[in-house]
């Protein structure tokens, strides 16, 4: 008896798992789960045919998530994304749009990219002023994107107290050339400790009144008036 139960045990599972394998090739299935409705927040760079081309063969209850996840990260403007179902046949995309960051000065070449360093596709940011856009040159033999992070967290400390206009990037130092012929230099080794001696520096001592300020060393402030 024992045998006849673990038996029929094992053909319904069988069952249910062919089941839920082919259901969503069934027209039935297919029609009451289909994704009718796609809300796209976070961008407005998709074109409708962009997202139909998608979810055309998807299924809301079968719904793959990775695959639809990889389809929508091969578009340049999207760094991450997150997929709700909240509803039947209902779909929430929430996508984190790359921002043009810097203009990139690199081995002779120029190109627009984000915070991570990614080349960004200047096709979908047709209203961007790139002349807006802080200059990297960078000097070092490959690009670092934890040394183009630093730069964004630069200009996050301290866009308030001095505006740059380009970014030098060299071996261990990150140079601001401000207007009027400024300077102030950066340690990327301990970028956290320049930015600490930094703020206590100009919350005593005015900008303007030197040429040339390098925080970058590890018991001293270099400053030339």
């Amino acid at each position: 008896m024992g045998k006849i139960k673990i038996t029929i045990l094992s053909v319904w599972i069988t069952i249910c798992a062919l089941f839920g394998y082919f259901s969503p090739t069934i027209p039935v299935v297919k029609e009451i789960f289909a994704v009718k409705k796609v809300t796209v927040l976070g961008t407005d760079k998709f074109k409708k045919e962009d997202i139909k081309r998608i979810f055309e063969k998807e299924n809301w209850f079968f719904l793959n998530k990775e695959k639809v996840r990889e389809e929508l990260l091969k578009y340049n403007f999207v760094k991450d994304v997150k997929i709700n179902r909240l509803f039947v046949g209902v779909v929430d995309l929430i996508i984190l749009e790359r921002k043009p960051f810097a203009v990139l000065y690199h081995r002779g070449k120029k190109q627009v990219i984000d915070e991570d360093g990614v080349p960004i596709d200047m096709r979908y940011y047709r209203d961007i002023n790139t002349d807006q856009l802080p200059k990297v040159i960078y000097n070092d033999s490959s690009v670092s994107p934890d040394k183009l992070r630093k730069i964004k967290k630069i200009n996050e400390n301290f866009s308030k107290i001095f505006k740059v206009k380009k970014y030098v990037v060299n071996k261990s130092q990150i140079s601001c050339l401000l207007e009027n012929d400024r300077t102030v230099v950066f340690s990327t080794e301990d970028l956290d400790k320049s930015i600490r001696r930094g703020k206590i520096f100009f919350k005593k001592k005015n900008i303007n009144d030197f040429s040339y300020i390098n925080l970058s060393f590890e018991s001293m402030i270099v400053v030339r008036r």
